[in-house]
């Protein structure tokens, strides 16, 4: 990714957002393709010297949901690229008082000589062990249910009658719909295949449970840090969040995970406070609410 670790985290959060490798490539989901050229050198280099701008930008975004403030980076990223017009972005479609979908955005491309409809994603999925099934951390969030969500609903929205006719007041006759899904993978600890159309230039990380991140953590020389959740998307840097000692971290886990159970996001950084990789830490076990549902259906 370019410029991996520039200064100011929103600025990383933005180049991470345009340019970091896909989550998943496959038919269907190849991704907006900006690509990242002299222009965006020298913008983001810019900006980093000089974030207010962004800032002002993103509003009050960064404090609230994860996908809606991934949502405005992009909006930020299609307005400034050389290449791309934006022409409207969360348009809802009305099929008389029933929506049947929203547009994510909507922009002409210059490279493509189209229309485009891309649909956004930011996601983060562990690997269930035993099965080839990858949960989001809350439990709530299957990637094979969104990929087919996002391939075969979102994306084809344009075909509908009512979503042609919201078009034609933008004077647009046909788009092109285009899936761009980013995030992170985490298998176990002991390992699982990458699930089908996992692009191989997204590492793959791993999850631990607590037991498993006490033995790894006694034995490393690893410096763990919690990555707060506004700051998941790009590589981590130790000034974006309070820094906690070794002992600090594992209270914070041990009451965290024994509290609400929810999976801890952590990285492990550098002499220099800087990302070298991710994981996440679980109660140890996770994932209950899918075993248990597993076991009623069968």
């Amino acid at each position: 990714m370019p410029g991996r670790f520039y200064r100011d985290p929103y600025v990383r959060d933005l180049a991470w957002a345009g340019f970091s490798p896909l989550l998943m490539r496959g038919p269907g989901l190849a991704g907006a393709g900006l690509e990242f050229n002299t222009f965006w050198r020298d913008h983001l280099a810019q900006l980093d010297a000089k974030p207010d701008t962004l800032r002002e930008f993103l509003g009050d975004t960064p404090s609230g949901r994860l996908g809606l403030y991934y949502e405005r980076l992009w909006h930020y990223l299609l307005l400034q690229d050389p290449d791309t017009k934006l022409l409207a972005h969360n348009l809802p479609v009305q099929d008389g008082r029933r929506t049947v979908g929203e547009f994510d955005c909507l922009y002409w491309c210059r490279r493509r000589e189209s229309h485009v409809h891309l649909e956004l994603a930011v996601k983060f999925y562990l690997g269930v062990p035993g099965t080839d099934v990858w949960l989001g951390p809350g439990q709530h969030d299957r990637l094979d249910q969104k990929l087919h969500h996002l391939t075969s609903h979102q994306s084809r929205l344009a075909m509908h009658p009512a979503a042609k006719t919201a078009l034609r007041k933008l004077g647009i006759e046909e788009c092109q719909g285009v899936v761009d899904i980013k995030g992170y993978l985490f298998a176990p600890e002991n390992g699982m295949p990458a699930p089908e159309y996992h692009h191989a230039a997204n590492e793959l990380r791993h999850w631990h449970t607590l037991t498993e991140f006490s033995e790894l953590h006694a034995d490393g020389d690893m410096d763990w840090q919690e990555i707060p959740r506004r700051r998941w998307l790009a590589p981590y840097a130790s000034e974006d969040g309070p820094v906690r000692s070794s002992d600090e971290l594992m209270e914070m886990l041990e009451s965290q995970l024994q509290g609400d159970g929810r999976p801890v996001q952590l990285a492990a950084c550098d002499d220099h406070g800087r990302e070298q990789t991710r994981c996440f830490v679980t109660p140890d076990d996770w994932p209950s609410r899918f075993a248990s549902q597993e076991s009623s259906q069968t």
